[in-house]
């Protein structure tokens, strides 16, 4: 072996082992943008980079204040457009009283856009506030008076009762062109009621419904000529009735009485 082949070998034997720059292609790509993503989120998060300027309210308001939603997402309203905290203005909003659920969302590149259902009342609770269709009570800041909501009295643990009675009880009382005006149902379940002519009407436990239909069915021909004079009609009884008259008239009942076995 020639002098030059033994020295070319030598010196591959030395030679150092290869490396492999490959991964380079994807290292620094993915380092310089970890880096882009990590100084925009910083930028986006602060509140001088796109501040929430405008706020819209949608929904068909008759008792809630509009200016009254505007301050309550305005007090809540933290951080530029990406970081608001959409889910707290919900909060916010559908604590106010007449509000019944709200949705909130962003709308490029500067507004909160909140939509809002507001409560029906259906009753006023005679404890406090007024109950809504699914026999929630809710309480407005200022008291109104709404004579055209049926009174509720009762536990509020029964307003999904009383709601159920009343509209059964209604429809019942269209044929004599009467509604309730005023439902109670205590905690044994008795019921009593007034009609908007002001008669009280005493149904008790059990079998209300076939015990109002009782009085239906003789109202026209017997009570609906003296009912100015009646106080309270008791329905308590298996096969009849008991008329209370209005005081001035107590001694003198006439042909009616008490109507047993009607």
């Amino acid at each position: 072996m020639s002098s030059a082949t033994r020295q070319a070998a030598y010196l591959k034997k030395k030679e150092l082992p290869s490396i492999s720059y490959r991964w380079m292609n994807w290292f620094f790509p993915l380092v310089i943008g970890c880096a882009v993503i990590f100084f925009a989120q910083d930028h986006l998060s602060n509140p001088s980079t796109l501040p929430v300027n405008k706020i819209r309210v949608h929904g068909a308001f008759v008792n809630v204040d509009e200016a009254m939603l505007h301050r309550a997402v305005a007090g809540v309203v933290a951080g530029g457009y990406f970081n608001v905290d959409v889910e707290r203005v919900r909060e916010e909003v559908e604590k106010l009283p007449w509000v019944s659920e709200a949705s909130v969302r962003r709308v490029w590149p500067d507004t909160l856009s909140v939509s809002v259902v507001e409560q029906q009342p259906v009753a006023i609770s005679k404890e406090a506030g007024f109950i809504n269709s699914n026999g929630d009570v809710f309480k407005p800041l200022k008291k109104m008076i709404l004579n055209t909501l049926p009174v509720f009295e009762g536990s509020a643990s029964l307003n999904k009762l009383m709601l159920t009675k009343y509209y059964e009880m209604n429809t019942l009382l269209i044929p004599i062109e009467r509604k309730i005006t005023y439902l109670k149902i205590d905690a044994r379940h008795a019921v009593e009621l007034k009609f908007d002519n002001g008669l009280k009407v005493v149904l008790g436990r059990g079998d209300t419904l076939r015990r109002l239909d009782r009085l239906i069915r003789i109202y026209t021909k017997v009570l609906a000529s003296r009912v100015n004079d009646i106080e309270v009609i008791d329905l308590r009884y298996t096969n009849g009735m008991a008329i209370g008259w209005k005081k001035t008239l107590q001694n003198n009942k006439g042909e009616l009485g008490d109507m047993k076995h009607v």
